[in-house]
């Protein structure tokens, strides 16, 4: 059944546009607040209380021209903030105008456009496994040859023979309190 229905079946449906006008929608509502946010700023600067900052340091400036800068940068704040909300409300109308309705479906949208695991393992096992040959090879090469040297040296034989001690000394009356009592309430747990 080459280019027929049976092929089709069994291919997942194809990704929607609502994944990248949701991304589109959130970029430009980011990039709405930033210019609210910047404007605001740079209608603060560009104000008489800011000059008057600037110029008379040391002295305040009046109470006029510091409640017109912050009611400037409020307005250019709020600008922003509302076509950033604008921009929300508009992906979550594009949304439900292309039947995503819930979390659940978005979800689904966005695993419609995401790599399936298979596909994943198919390129990437092809290139690792002869890469995890040659490194479990070194690793081991390089764990014998520690572990040798540590044997061979003042210090490894050291804490090696004082290892051997503590392992053969007889346990204090508590420390036998501590394992019966963990072992009762391991078989307690069964």
């Amino acid at each position: 059944m080459e280019g027929g229905q049976g092929d089709n079946a069994a291919a997942p449906p194809p990704p929607s546009s609502v994944v990248p006008g949701a991304i589109a929608f959130g970029v430009a509502g980011a990039m709405a607040f930033g210019f609210g946010a910047g404007f605001g700023a740079r209608s603060y600067t560009s104000s008489a209380a800011y000059k008057e900052l600037i110029e008379k340091f040391p002295d305040a400036p009046t109470a006029e021209a510091e409640a017109f800068a912050r009611t400037g940068a409020r307005r250019s704040l709020a600008a922003g903030t509302v076509l950033a909300g604008m921009m929300g409300a508009g992906a979550v109308l594009f949304a439900r105008a292309n039947g995503v309705h819930s979390a659940a479906d978005f979800a689904e949208e966005i695993k419609k456009w995401l790599p399936t695991k298979a596909a994943i393992e198919s390129q990437v096992a092809p290139r690792i496994e002869p890469l995890q040959r040659s490194l479990s090879a070194s690793l081991q090469t390089a764990r014998d040859a520690a572990k040798k040297q540590f044997k061979e040296s003042e210090m490894g034989r050291g804490l090696i023979a004082k290892a051997e001690n503590a392992s053969k000394r007889p346990e204090e009356p508590w420390e036998k309190d501590l394992v019966s009592k963990l072992e009762n309430e391991a078989k307690n747990d069964k």
